[in-house]
């Protein structure tokens, strides 16, 4: 699994995340070909080494002559004639049409879109509009679509499976935008910073350090933002901002492995006693939770005041995910409150093998952490190969395990 490290002390952007991405050795011709198939305006893309007060990193910047999407469209208005208008800005499923028509893989797409999804929650929450009414000013351009492109483009390229950010830093006072100054962090940072439970510093540092894009690429990536406690560094890159600050203006990217071969990272448990909802709609209220991305979900009985027989939910997530659940939990049951703890584990490093038996093949999962290993069936798996055979579950599992302890033996795990 390789997992990347966001150390975002200077903040964070787009152009920054792909600066460090590049320097960490994505090839830059290859992404400069990714990046034509997309179909927008003639653009130039400027990739150099420059000093940031005594280190080195990598610019990244894209030129185009459109940096700003134009729309003409006509408008019926029922009185004998017709008016074209122009509309500035794309709309989310505009963005998502010209990534599903790019010649990127299918995993840089669906990082794309998901990134600008992100931004779509935060600017339709800051105008009060549903996501896709959103009409993106800046980060809608040909500039900013090519910019959360590159960076999906690399996370691509460098394989990675789990992205981990520090607390980003972020400064204060004012910045420019479409509407005139706004102030730092900007509307839309505050809300992605807040939606998904990111840490934030606010520096003495004038202006923006975390742009609208860089937050969604934080909210919309990130599985941690909690360092294991023991870890290797396999590779560095850092990232050039553009403004100067008394402090050098980089991103550092950093790949690292586990010296435990497991990780640690911080989870969210959330608890509510329910007594007057039906079993349904609690088991309704469980699947959408799973559905939601809760790590796992369960009903313990319990008694409540005057005796009364009850549940209590127990809830394990993200701690991004912390208002998701929250909103779930509220809207599928009777519950009115919550309590929320968040708690350090330690979790096994988890790969899926396939096992050959009788030609037929099972998924087993093998769970590391250090010396311990682990292995175990996954049963949907188990359970189409023991129809297949027309044999029981059990001999089927039992198949799997003799052929498990036998490949264990030969050190093939």
């Amino acid at each position: 699994m390789n997992t990347l490290y966001l150390e975002c002390y200077s903040g964070i952007s787009g152009d920054m995340v792909a600066g460090a991405l590049i320097d960490l050795g994505v090839d830059k011709d290859f992404l400069h070909s990714q990046l034509q198939t997309i179909p927008l305006a003639p653009f130039e893309m400027e990739t150099q080494k420059v000093d940031k007060q005594g280190i080195a990193a990598v610019s990244f910047q894209i030129r185009t002559s459109r940096p700003a999407a134009e729309y003409v469209h006509e408008h019926s208005h029922g009185h004998s004639h017709e008016h074209q208008h122009t509309h500035t800005g794309r709309r989310l499923g505009d963005i998502e049409k010209i990534i599903d028509a790019s010649k990127i893989s299918d995993k840089a797409k669906k990082t794309a879109k998901k990134i600008f999804s992100s931004l779509a929650k935060g600017e339709g929450f800051v105008h009060q509009l549903p996501p896709e009414q959103v009409r993106f000013q800046e980060v809608g351009g040909d500039d900013s679509i090519l910019d959360v492109a590159a960076v999906a483009v690399c996370l691509d390229f460098l394989q990675i499976d789990r992205v981990i950010c520090s607390t980003l830093y972020e400064g204060s006072g004012f910045t420019k935008c479409h509407h005139g100054l706004t102030p730092v962090p900007a509307p839309c940072t505050l809300h992605l910073v807040q939606s998904a439970s990111i840490p934030v510093k606010i520096t003495e540092n004038k202006g923006e350090m975390i742009t609208p894009t860089g937050a969604a690429i934080a909210a919309a990536l990130t599985d941690s933002f909690v360092l294991p406690s023991d870890f290797t560094i396999d590779k560095t890159g850092i990232g050039a901002g553009k403004k100067k600050f008394a402090h050098p203006n980089i991103l550092r990217a950093m790949i690292i492995s586990t010296t435990t071969g497991g990780r640690e990272d911080e989870i969210c448990i959330l608890k509510t006693a329910v007594d007057d909802s039906t079993p349904e709609q609690l088991a309704y209220c469980h699947a959408r939770l799973m559905e939601k991305g809760a790590a796992d979900a369960y009903f313990t009985p319990v008694y409540m005041k005057k005796n009364r027989p009850a549940y209590e939910l127990t809830i394990l997530c993200k701690p991004e995910l912390e208002q998701t659940i929250t909103e779930t939990v509220f809207q599928e049951t009777t519950a009115i409150g919550l309590r929320k703890a968040f708690a350090k584990r330690n979790i096994m490093a988890r790969e899926i093998t396939p096992v050959q038996i009788d030609g037929r093949t099972v998924d087993c999962k093998v769970c590391t952490y250090g010396r311990i290993k682990k292995y175990y069936v996954e049963y949907e798996s188990a359970a189409k190969a023991a129809r297949m055979a027309g044999e029981s579950l059990e001999e089927t599992y039992r198949k799997v395990y003799a052929k498990i302890h036998q490949l264990s033996k030969m050190q093939d795990y």
